[in-house]
């Protein structure tokens, strides 16, 4: 079927549907007839992706463009270009928020929000008016335009997680991130969101990350949006609320169930004993709560405007460790001005004991228009000119020692955030002065060892940690490997033991 305007957005991974093309999708108005979204996942061939959208003869082609999607969406504009110079291409998203000008190829460049302008540029390049080469986009009034969770497809809420919005904009002004150039914030209306999520659960969705900056900002709005969960959750025949699934058996692509999983961004200092005690309502796993830590140095955090505030932060992250069942995702930067590796190693040892389920290393992006440029000169910060803009050295932490963060962060996936290898990490890290700097040497060694990061079987990952706690913490191989066994028996594996493993499993009395 032609239409005029195809919407293609290029995900990162197919369990995460696009929020930002369906927004325009549903404000489309008079035009929407004539509108078709089209997703693809970043790996898919480029010629691909334009096969699909020419099928449309489509006269504009509007793009979603985000830092994980830019370069192959580069490619698949340069495509269009060539195959049909005739076709008006509009891009905007958060990696244009603040850009100047339009890419190469495209025509108009859509900076902000664009449920109100996209329509009209599309408008207007349909009747053949001109239209400049940047717009700025409205903040429309979130009471008025259409919510966009009817353009969910019924295999999108079965299969897929919903992104979910209660608000937009941040009063925080840390300078990595773009919301700090908007330090304004405006709530969804309640009364229009949570009967569209009533809509959503009764066509099976299950699975909703909220994609606000900070959930918690307001602790009323957030009580009652968890109030509609815990009334809606699904429930076993005594009442109580359905157990969500294993991470493994969800990693191992078991069918999810009916339980849900629920996803937020939030603040460690806005937590009152209310809040914890909803949280408290719900089964264990069924909540993940991403923390933004970032750094516990308060002159780090100060310097990038960034509040931090260590003894609140411990507070809340122990108060929901002890009295509820989340999961507790926390975010440390690498490569803040003025933080050298030490001061990294300090805040992830005093991070870790506090006890969150996981600990995410990421490495500083200086994201186009982010306030952060401003302490480059002064702190030496290099960054990579190309997507992800990652950091490559500062005055405190040179190139190559970035590279091997860089490695740790990808290894700390692997073989800690992954839940495999939980007792044998604490070998490897809880008895040495800094578990960071314990697993630095660990990681410094399996690249030794592989000299890859990605790409290592999972009876390779088995046999590095096995080799890894008899040379270097002294176990002998036949404690080390129990130790092991007993780790990939506890994520509900038996079958298939790893191969440097089965030797010491008696197949009588186990291992």
């Amino acid at each position: 079927m032609e239409h005029d305007i195809v919407l293609a957005a290029l995900n990162a991974r197919y369990g995460h549907a696009a929020l930002g093309p369906r927004c325009l999708l549903a404000n489309m108005g008079e035009l929407k007839s004539r509108t078709v979204l089209e997703e693809f996942l970043i790996g898919d061939p480029p010629q691909r992706i334009v096969e699909r959208i020419l099928h449309h003869r489509p006269r504009i082609v509007g793009f979603s463009i985000a830092i994980w999607n830019a370069e192959p969406t580069g490619k698949c504009i340069a495509l269009l270009r060539r195959l049909d110079p005739g076709i008006r291409i509009v891009v905007g998203g958060p990696e244009l928020r603040w850009a100047e000008e339009a890419p190469p190829g495209a025509d108009v460049l859509i900076r902000g929000e664009g449920e109100v302008v996209f329509p009209e540029v599309c408008a207007a390049l349909l009747d053949g008016r001109s239209v400049e080469s940047r717009i700025d986009g409205a903040h429309p009034d979130l009471s008025e335009i259409e919510l966009p969770y009817r353009e969910y497809r019924d295999e999108d809420v079965r299969q897929r997680i919903i992104s979910v919005e209660a608000s937009r904009g941040c009063p925080f002004g840390c300078e990595f991130c773009l919301s700090s150039r908007e330090t304004s914030v405006r709530p969804v209306p309640l009364d229009r969101l949570l009967p569209a999520l009533d809509e959503l659960i009764r066509r099976g969705a299950r699975g909703f990350k909220f994609i606000d900056r900070t959930f918690n900002l307001d602790l009323e709005s957030c009580r009652r949006i968890l109030d509609f969960f815990h009334e809606h959750w699904p429930r076993n025949a005594d009442g109580t609320l359905v157990s969500p699934l294993s991470r493994r058996q969800a990693a191992l692509g078991s069918d999810r169930g009916e339980s849900f999983f629920l996803h937020f961004e939030v603040v460690p200092d806005r937590f009152d004993s209310a809040l914890i005690a909803s949280l408290a309502r719900f089964p264990a796993g069924g909540v993940q709560l991403e923390i933004g830590v970032q750094t516990l140095d308060g002159e780090v955090g100060r310097r990038i405007s960034r509040r931090v505030d260590p003894a609140a932060t411990e507070k809340n992250i122990k108060a929901l460790k002890d009295r509820t069942g989340v999961h507790i995702h926390a975010d440390l930067i690498a490569g803040l001005p003025g933080e050298g590796i030490d001061g990294l190693a300090r805040s992830y040892d005093a991070l870790r004991a506090m006890g969150p389920d996981e600990i995410q290393i990421g490495i500083l992006k200086l994201l186009p228009g982010a306030p952060i440029i401003r302490h480059s000169e002064a702190f030496g910060m290099v960054f990579n000119p190309d997507p992800s803009y990652d950091v490559l050295e500062t005055d405190r932490i040179p190139f190559r020692r970035m590279q091997q963060l860089k490695r740790l962060a990808r290894y700390h996936e692997m073989f800690v955030n992954s839940g495999k290898f939980r007792d044998a990490m604490v070998r490897v890290m809880d008895d040495a002065p800094s578990a960071f700097k314990a697993f630095a040497e660990f990681s410094t060694w399996a690249w030794e060892r592989t000299g890859r990061e990605h790409g290592i079987s999972q009876n390779r990952q088995y046999a590095l940690v096995l080799d890894y706690l008899c040379e270097h913490r002294g176990l002998d191989r036949a404690e080390a490997a129990r130790i092991l066994i007993d780790d990939y028996r506890r994520i509900g594996q038996d079958r298939y033991l790893p191969e440097d493993l089965r030797p010491y499993v008696n197949p009588r009395k186990g291992p």
